[in-house]
C-alpha cells in the first residue's frame, strides 16, 4: 500500500514538473507581449506597460516555482518517513511531509484564487462594470476563500494532533472549494464569451475580430475546464482513488498558470494584428475598447466609453439615411 502511494506521489510530481516546463515556455512568451511592443522587440515605455497584469504574472510564477519545490521535497521526505518501504511513521519525517502538504495546498489554492479574481475582474470590465453580472462569481469566490481557510485549519489541527481523525483531510470543505472554483471559472468565462459574441454579432460580420476574440476565450476556457472538472470529481473519491486525485490535482494546478499565460499570448497576437490593420470605422473603436477590456486595460474604456455610444448612434443614423436614399 505504501509502495503504491509512493508511486502515486512520484508520478504526480513528474507530471507537475513536466507541465512546469511548459508553463515556463508560456511565461516567456506572455512576458514578451506584456513588456515589448507588438511590432518588434522594443521595450514598451512605462506608461504602456500593464503593470497590474505583469505583477500578477510574476506572482503566479513565484507561487508555481515554490509549489514545485515543495512537491519534490515532500516526495523525498515521504520516502524517508516511510522507512524505505515499510509503513509510514508519524514521526519527524511524517510531520514534515504533512506540513509540506499544507504549504503546497495553500500555494495552489492561492494561485487559483488569484486567477479566479482576475477572471472576475475581466468579466466585470467587459460588462461595463456591472455589479449585477459578477455578483454570483464574487459570492463563489468568497465561498472558495472561506472553505480554503477552513480546510487548511482542519488539516493543521490534524498535523498537530495525531489522535485526530484523518477524515478532516477529506472533509466536505475540500470538495466545496474545488466545486466553487470550477463554478466561478465556468460562469465568468461563459459570460465573457457571450458578451463578446453578442457585441460582435450586432456590429460586424462573421469575419469580425471580436468573433476571433470570442473563439480565443472559448478555446482557452474549454482547455482549462476540461482539466479542472476531473479534479472536482476526484475530490469526492479521494479516499478510494487517491492516485487519481493526485494526478488530476497536479494537472489542474499547472493548467491554471499555462492557460493564464496562453490567453495573454493569443490576445496579444490579436491586438498586434488589429494595430497593423487600419480600421477607420466605429467597429474598430468598439473592438479596440473591448479587446483592451479583455486584456485588463481599464484606462481605454474610461477614455472612450462616452464617445463610443455617441459615435455608434450617429453611425446607425447615417446607415438608415443611406438606405432610405437607395
Amino acid at each position: 500500500m505504501v509502495l503504491n502511494t509512493q508511486l502515486s506521489y512520484l508520478v504526480a510530481a513528474i507530471l507537475q514538473a513536466f507541465l512546469y516546463g511548459l508553463y515556463l515556455v508560456s511565461l516567456a512568451h506572455a512576458l514578451r507581449w506584456l513588456l515589448y511592443d507588438e511590432d518588434g522587440w522594443t521595450l514598451k515605455s512605462r506608461e504602456k506597460v500593464n503593470w497590474s497584469l505583469s505583477a500578477i504574472t510574476v506572482i503566479l510564477f513565484v507561487l508555481s516555482t515554490t509549489d514545485v519545490a515543495f512537491i519534490i521535497t515532500r516526495l523525498v521526505t515521504y520516502t524517508i518517513s516511510s522507512g524505505g518501504g515499510g509503513e509510514a511513521r508519524f514521526d519527524g519525517g511524517g510531520v514534515i511531509t504533512l506540513q509540506l502538504t499544507i504549504a503546497s495546498v495553500a500555494i495552489e489554492n492561492t494561485t487559483l484564487l488569484i486567477t479566479d479574481a482576475v477572471l472576475i475582474i475581466r468579466c466585470w470590465l467587459v460588462y461595463q462594470r456591472s455589479g449585477r453580472v459578477v455578483f454570483l462569481p464574487i459570492v463563489l469566490w468568497l465561498a472558495n476563500l472561506t472553505f480554503t481557510i477552513l480546510w487548511l485549519v482542519s488539516f493543521t489541527i490534524f498535523v498537530n494532533n495525531p489522535s485526530a481523525k484523518e477524515s478532516v483531510i477529506t472533509s466536505p470543505s475540500f470538495q466545496v472549494l474545488y466545486s466553487c472554483h470550477f463554478a466561478t471559472n465556468l460562469y465568468a468565462t461563459s459570460a465573457i464569451i457571450y458578451r463578446v459574441w453578442h457585441v460582435a454579432r450586432e456590429n460586424n460580420g462573421r469575419t469580425s475580430i471580436l468573433f476571433r476574440a470570442s473563439r480565443i476565450i472559448a478555446t482557452t476556457g474549454i482547455l482549462y475546464t476540461c482539466t479542472s472538472l476531473p479534479a472536482v470529481v476526484m475530490t469526492f473519491y479521494i479516499d478510494t482513488i487517491r492516485p487519481g486525485y493526485l494526478l488530476c490535482d497536479a494537472l489542474n494546478f499547472s493548467m491554471a498558470g499555462i492557460t493564464f499565460n496562453l490567453l495573454q499570448i493569443r490576445v496579444g497576437q490579436l491586438r498586434a494584428g488589429v494595430e497593423t490593420y487600419d480600421h477607420e470605422s466605429v467597429c474598430s473603436t468598439r473592438e479596440s475598447v473591448l479587446l483592451s477590456t479583455v486584456q485588463f486595460n481599464v484606462s481605454t474604456i474610461a477614455a472612450n466609453d462616452r464617445s463610443l455610444d455617441s459615435t455608434s448612434t450617429r453611425q446607425r443614423r447615417q446607415n438608415d439615411a443611406n438606405i432610405q436614399e437607395k
